[in-house]
């Protein structure tokens, strides 16, 4: 059944009301194009007006008739010399019935458009008339309409001679034709995104001014570093300083393809393919005129540099750098004998090994994907964790849990050991027990981790901790992590069970498409995020609240009063982990001078504070300098709240001092899951490991 003869049915079965046209009716069997005059460059075209048209012959009367109308920028729509309506919102398609101003004869359509800036430019029209006793009729747009630069006296009425107008381009179908894509939203309905209603969705950046993007995120000064897909690094910038970022330039040629970004005060770190191969590398900008021209490799990889290989980088809640890698890769250097994940099996397996028939990941041995750290040197490499089947992306909970969003083998699924896509909580020396082929590891192996929650099927990309105060407080603390396959941005909520967490999932914003490969917290509270990979329309688009900022339900993130002074500015600073953020807590430090160090030490002791400003305060001491004493350490260990305890129980691994060693031992018999398990974590991190006897009654 042709498409043409499907809407005729449907609006034929409307037809006795009073508004018989329906909000997706198209106006011919091959669907409106999107037009503009041949004499101009599609995505060069100029400020100003061109003008279009488009006649027909009607024998006999009108019974009903329809125009949808969109236009970018802006459009004027007469029928027959009379005027009809005015645009100016591309993104939404505007519907007019039409009936009494057709009649039997000639009759035209008219439309003046106006672009309001150099760049893209088009018109899309779908024209559905339905003469007395007759068919659905369509005169949508494509290359029959005609069309002139200039505009002429009397070019809306139908006498008007257009012999010397010249025939339309086309630029392809409505909703496929880019840079315009499936954003149109028709008389309400059909919009490209899903979201509750106190959110609205903004593209901030086109596939032609970025192309295919696969990763981004916020330097020190709320600008976006973003990577293109095979091609180089980005840095847009908000020119005109109204909130929106509008203007692309090259940040970086030198390096391409780069899957993770890091901003880092006056530094870059990015895992790419640059000038010594796929590698960690760290970049700056000397002259501070916005382009990256001090490139150094800190360390290379081993295996594919596709999207099986090294991926996102973080700063972790201990001041170094964590980096994951898919199951394709690894680091190409040799991990400490300190690494928490040191002793990467197979397992037990009856033989022989059965793997995917297809060739995928044959011959991967364990430990598939892992994830790493190192310093901003890269003078070494600790394993962390592994398992991991190919997870994109990784994010730090305010609270500085480590979590990931791993991937599914598609083509698994409905075997018993299709293992789903999943949101892990990843521990030090954590083994997820991801294997090749048929020998996953289930979840009830006593060695290996059970994820926080299975998802389903799908591809999962970019993931980020929301710590803001602009989004509803059920969001504060959630993280979001895009699903590139099912179009879809879910919000996962935590809940404490024992020493790890359970998640639930909550899809947040849905797509048609939603090719969304990363996301982003910027300093307005917005959730931003870029589309791309595998050659789709790419873009930067932002989430934003468009109710009254609801309150905070972690201190840290109820926004600073314009009068709040001194160390309360760090204090109460939203999205830590963010370099814009960071940016803002560097210049408190500066402001303080001497004052920094004994103030924040008086709040990380003060039982009276919150717990939440009592761990940012140790916090701000790890990122800013100096880290804690032994002694702060001591104290805190000694607390009566379980989330402080387990703060120094992480921190104490760095200690020399053998009575701090003592009272990390001590900390495996407190009585709280969690502070056991960070002190084993800080144990097994550094020095001899305790007596058997300390250790054996936590299992």
């Amino acid at each position: 059944m042709s498409r043409m003869l499907r809407y005729a049915l449907t609006l034929a079965c409307s037809f006795a009301g009073a508004h018989p046209w329906g909000p997706t009716a198209r106006a011919n069997d091959g669907e409106a194009h999107w037009i503009w005059s041949p004499a101009q460059t599609k995505n060069a075209v100029p400020i100003g007006d061109c003008y279009f048209r488009k006649s027909f012959e009607l024998p006999e009367s009108v019974e009903g008739a329809q125009i949808q109308i969109t236009a970018d920028n802006e459009f004027e729509l007469s029928v027959n010399g009379q005027p009809v309506a005015k645009g100016v919102d591309w993104r939404q398609m505007q519907i007019h019935e039409v009936t009494g101003h057709l009649r039997k004869g000639r009759n035209t359509i008219a439309v003046r458009v106006t672009n309001k800036d150099v760049g893209p430019a088009g018109l899309a029209v779908r024209v559905i008339v339905k003469q007395t006793g007759g068919a659905y009729e369509g005169f949508s747009t494509d290359a029959t309409w005609k069309t002139s630069v200039r505009q002429f006296q009397g070019w809306t009425l139908p006498a008007f001679s257009d012999n010397d107008w010249v025939a339309a381009m086309s630029y392809g179908e409505l909703g496929y034709a880019l840079p315009w894509g499936n954003e149109i939203v028709i008389d309400g309905i059909g919009a490209r995104f899903k979201v509750a209603k106190e959110f609205e969705v903004l593209r901030v950046m086109r596939d032609d001014q970025v192309g295919s993007l696969i990763a981004m995120t916020f330097d020190s000064r709320g600008n976006i570093i973003a990577s293109q897909e095979g091609g180089h690094l980005m840095l847009l910038t908000d020119s005109d300083a109204d909130g929106v970022h509008d203007k692309a330039a090259t940040y970086c040629d030198k390096v391409k393809n780069a899957q993770g970004i890091l901003a880092l005060g006056t530094r870059v770190f990015v895992v790419g393919d640059g000038p010594e191969g796929m590698a960690l590398y760290r970049l700056r900008d000397t002259d501070r005129n916005l382009v990256a021209d001090e490139i150094t490799k800190l360390m290379g990889f081993r295996g594919s540099k596709g999207e099986h290989g090294a991926h996102a980088i973080r700063l972790g809640p201990d001041g170094y750098l964590y980096v994951i890698v898919g199951n394709f890769t690894r680091a190409d250097a040799t991990p400490t004998a300190r690494s928490p994940y040191r002793n990467a099996y197979e397992g037990d397996l009856i033989l022989p090994k059965y793997e995917d028939p297809g060739g995928h990941a044959v011959g991967i041995p364990a430990p598939g994907g892992t994830i790493f750290r190192t310093d901003a040197d890269g003078s070494f490499v600790e394993l962390v964790a592994g398992g991991l089947r190919n997870a994109y992306d990784f994010a730090f909970s305010p609270e500085g849990e480590l979590f990931t969003y791993d991937a599914d083998m598609e083509w698994d699924r409905g075997a018993p050991w299709y293992r789903p896509t999943r949101v892990s909580h990843v521990t030090d020396g954590a083994e997820l027990g991801w294997r090749s082929g048929w020998s996953k590891w289930p979840e009830y192996y006593l060695d290996s981790l059970p994820a926080a929650v299975d998802v389903g099927a799908g591809s999962p990309t970019g993931v980020e901790f929301y710590d803001h105060y602009a989004f509803p407080e059920k969001y504060h603390g959630a993280m979001f992590g895009c699903d590139w396959a099912t179009g879809r941005i879910h919000a996962f909520t935590f809940e404490r069970h024992g020493a790890s967490y359970t998640a639930k999932p909550e899809v947040f914003l849905e797509g048609r498409p939603l090719n969304a490969t990363d996301v982003c917290v910027g300093p307005d509270g917005g959730l931003y995020f870029c589309t791309g990979g595998r050659g789709t329309d790419g873009g930067v688009y932002r989430i934003r609240h468009t109710g009254a900022i609801p309150p905070a339900s972690r201190v840290v993130s109820t926004p600073a009063p314009a009068t709040a002074q001194g160390i309360e500015r760090a204090l109460t600073q939203p999205q830590i982990e963010a370099d814009w953020a960071r940016a803002k807590v560097a210049a408190v430090k500066q402001t303080l001078g001497e004052q920094w160090e004994p103030e924040l030490v008086a709040v990380a002791r003060d039982k009276n504070r919150s717990v939440a400003h009592r761990l940012r305060a140790v916090e701000l001491l790890i990122f800013f300098g100096p880290r804690p004493t032994d002694d702060l350490l001591k104290a805190l260990a000694a607390d009566q709240h379980p989330t402080i305890r387990a703060k120094a129980a992480r921190l104490l691994f760095q200690s020399d001092d053998a009575a701090m060693r003592t009272l990390l031992v001590s900390l495996l018999s407190d009585k709280d899951a969690l502070v056991r398990r960070c002190a084993c974590e800080s144990l097994a991190r550094r020095g001899p490991l305790p007596a058997a006897a300390d250790v054996l009654p936590l299992l």
